[in-house]
């Protein structure tokens, strides 16, 4: 059976595994994107990465496809909107910059810079360390020593998503909950994720969007950080078994998280 697209307000397109993997396009991807472009449909895509919207643009331009960072949200600048918004809690100090430890990427510092005071010793006054995988720019062996520090003094651990593992050329890389996890462990604290499926990733995507959740149909590959993090806010979901997931992955689901439609790859939606 068909799927009608025109019935929501805004179509939301995650990225890897759903139209891209690694530096290749899926399946009717660029067709999908064009053919929402041509019938002026709002749409956006996201990610997880740990890249800048910025970055995500000049990756998607190489595969044929044109797309403006504001229709790009990232799990990297889920997590710089978070800090702007939420530090310094207290402000005795009239505009007083948060205070940053980065542990991630050249994106975040690019994003962050100038609107943050960045931390460089476990020494100095620190609001936030942001981590994410182990093998980002920033994540080197003495800044992750200099992070443990920062942490068991008292500053929060923000990461940039949950994902355990990602997959690149070499194969299943540790991902920022991994990095968290350790860092978390060692420092006895709990850490505060920005990326899918986690709530806030979504609600903020919608009011840049300017969209309720209820109007929008999500299409990804993964069904925990897409399908179980977009339900719940009520949004339509549809599951591409391009990625991550794969049919014998539905037999065990209960009906809460069974995605509303499943697509083999995104030709099925041209």
């Amino acid at each position: 059976m068909a799927i009608d697209l025109t019935q929501y307000e805004v179509v939301l397109l995650d990225l890897d595994g759903t139209v891209y993997h690694e530096e290749h396009p899926l399946p009717g991807a660029v067709q999908l994107i064009r053919k929402l472009q041509e019938s002026e449909k709002r749409f956006a895509c996201l990610s997880n990465s740990s890249a800048s919207p910025l970055r995500v643009m000049h990756r998607l331009h190489d595969m044929g496809v044109e797309l403006v960072p504001d229709q790009i949200y990232t799990a990297a600048a889920a997590a710089c909107d978070y800090i702007l918004q939420n530090y310094p809690m207290e402000n005795p100090e009239p505009r007083r910059k948060a205070r940053v430890f980065n542990l991630a990427t050249e994106s975040v510092q690019e994003m962050l810079d100038g609107l943050v005071e960045w931390v460089r010793g476990g020494g100095e006054p620190c609001d936030v360390v942001l981590a994410a995988a182990p093998s980002c720019a920033y994540a080197t062996e003495p800044r992750q020593r200099i992070a443990l520090e920062l942490l068991r003094r008292g500053s929060e651990l923000l990461g940039l998503c949950a994902d355990r593992v990602y997959p690149s050329p070499r194969g299943l890389e540790f991902g920022s909950g991994a990095m968290c996890s350790l860092l978390a462990y060692a420092a006895n604290v709990t850490p505060t994720f920005c990326g899918k499926p986690e709530r806030i990733f979504f609600v903020e995507l919608c009011q840049r969007l300017k969209v309720e959740p209820n109007r929008c149909v999500l299409i990804g590959d993964n069904l925990e950080s897409d399908v179980m993090g977009a339900k719940p806010l009520g949004m339509a979901t549809i599951l591409t078994l391009s990625g991550v997931t794969r049919r014998r992955d539905l037999q065990s689901l209960d009906e809460e998280s069974r995605p509303d439609h499943v697509v083999e790859d995104l030709t099925e939606l041209i």
